[in-house]
């Protein structure tokens, strides 16, 4: 009888370490563009947090953006030249710079571990 409720204690203590555990550790989203007339290749988030920086990645160059709001729905980064408001759900992509804005709909890939 006392074999059996070592069991159960046993099992239950190692259900709620697993619960504890956080089920993404790592989490690199990527959004495929492809806009050469706004240089936007391609944006690059590993952190998803508001101060993080993103990479975007152009034709020309590549660049640093931060990250200045974020939700489980969008995110908006800043480039000090762009704009750029990212749809996470659906991977659409508004891209503000001076006075032109467009919408592209980009590819997204998610890798979490």
């Amino acid at each position: 009888m006392t074999s059996r409720w070592h069991q159960i204690i046993s099992l239950g203590g190692i259900g709620m370490l697993l619960a504890a555990c956080p089920a993404e550790r790592f989490r690199h989203e990527k959004y495929d563009c492809n806009s050469s007339s706004f240089d936007l290749q391609s944006i690059v988030v590993n952190d998803a947090e508001v101060g993080a920086e993103a990479t975007v990645i152009g034709y020309s160059s590549e660049r640093v953006a931060m990250i200045t709001s974020i939700d489980d729905q969008s995110i908006e980064l800043d480039t000090n030249t762009q704009l750029i408001i990212i749809n996470r759900e659906t991977g659409k992509i508004q891209v503000y710079r001076g006075k032109r804005f467009t919408i592209l709909a980009c590819k997204v890939t998610v890798f979490t571990m």
